[in-house]
């Protein structure tokens, strides 16, 4: 397993959360948008640059402000360490300069498969004036993205509120299918159940 994807130390075991879960040079992916002839013709203003940068010390707090915004949780120091040594699997997006989302992962050892790894989403959201943009689907397809390149990577997997259906839907249409319940895993809202919801990552193996 390539050193920078997994960090400077072992991932801490999972533990269970508060609420749901909601750069091709060496840190940053630039993906621009097309300006229409009929656009230019009618003097409009060119539609934003829509960019993802790896998590790291210069915007880590700009993260934590996403996070504040996103989810009534407190993630801990801790975390924000974690998610700055994880390379490719931690991003934020912009629109021009501004930061309007975020995905973040760990790596972690798949236990009975020695060699093996699998991502853990431990956060996705994009702030609400921002959303209907596509712009979860670039950070999820990202993550799934890079999963593919990595060989030693099984499967990619995350806990989804029960009731949640929106979030629910969002990943079954990037592949993603229930494959267990764990209850009482969320502890300060009144639906505590969430559903594990996994999407596997094949490596040209047709057992996989």
């Amino acid at each position: 397993m390539n050193r920078r994807l997994l960090g400077t130390k072992q991932q801490q075991q999972q533990q269970p959360q508060d609420q749901p879960p909601q750069e091709f040079s060496p840190s940053s992916t630039i993906i621009p948008s097309t300006t229409t002839l009929t656009a230019a013709l009618s003097h409009s203003p060119p539609p934003p640059v829509v960019y993802l940068k790896n998590v790291c010390a210069w915007n880590v707090e700009t993260l934590k402000e996403l996070h504040l915004a996103l989810f009534p949780v407190h993630y801990s120091d801790t975390f924000y360490q974690q998610v700055q040594n994880v390379g490719e699997f931690a991003k934020v997006v912009y629109l021009d300069d501004q930061a309007v989302g975020a995905i973040c992962c760990r790596i972690e050892p798949e236990l009975q498969q020695e060699g093996k790894y699998r991502v853990y989403i431990m956060t996705l959201g994009v702030l609400a004036p921002y959303r209907r943009r596509r712009l979860g689907h670039l950070l999820l397809e990202h993550i799934v993205h890079q999963a593919q390149l990595e060989p030693t990577i099984t499967r990619i997997y995350l806990h989804v509120q029960t009731l949640n259906t929106p979030a629910l839907a969002f990943y079954h249409g990037h592949g993603f299918q229930k494959v267990a319940l764990a209850r009482d895993y969320y502890k300060n809202i009144p639906n505590k159940d969430a559903y594990v919801v996994v999407r596997n990552i094949p490596h040209g193996d047709p057992s996989s």
